[in-house]
């Protein structure tokens, strides 16, 4: 089921967002646009994956219709970063793009748990999972634990 999936992709993000750098990553426009393309596409595959689905439990069809407009939202969000990046827009001017897609991303993966979608969707899942992870450090720094900094000093 869906909420066992998001769980599952959740912890391969936890898990790997470690191994980013505490700063920034040198901005590659080429290379966020490329990262930014995947990750409309997996939305987009997402997308059509959640709408080929049939309500399972008529008691979640409200948690399911949630989560699958909310994918539909992200999947709209990725469309325009993609977009705005390919047409030369840089790190400025695309930070708030990249935000509300990491917002959208947390809202699906709560509404995913109380919804009832086959675990066909798996995959895709991952998918989008992967190509936010890619895009993160160039938006976003690593968070260090307050004793990891006093180490460094």
């Amino acid at each position: 089921m869906f909420r066992g999936i998001v769980v599952a992709a959740a912890a391969a993000l936890s898990f790997t967002a470690g191994a980013a750098s505490a700063e920034l990553a040198k901005w590659d426009q080429a290379r966020v646009t490329k990262y930014a393309a995947d990750l409309a596409a997996a939305t987009n595959d997402l997308r059509q994956a959640l709408e080929g689905v049939g309500i399972q439990n008529a008691t979640q069809a409200n948690a399911y219709y949630q989560v699958r407009e909310t994918v539909k939202n992200l999947d709209n969000a990725a469309d325009g970063l993609a977009e705005a990046l390919k047409s030369g827009d840089g790190y400025d001017k695309t930070i708030s793009r990249y935000k509300r897609l990491q917002s959208l991303r947390r809202a699906a993966a709560d509404q995913g748990r109380r919804a009832d979608i086959p675990e066909a969707v798996f995959e895709k899942v991952f998918s989008v999972g992967n190509a936010l992870f890619l895009l993160t450090p160039y938006y976003e720094e690593e968070k260090l634990p307050p004793d990891a900094e006093e180490t460094k000093q």
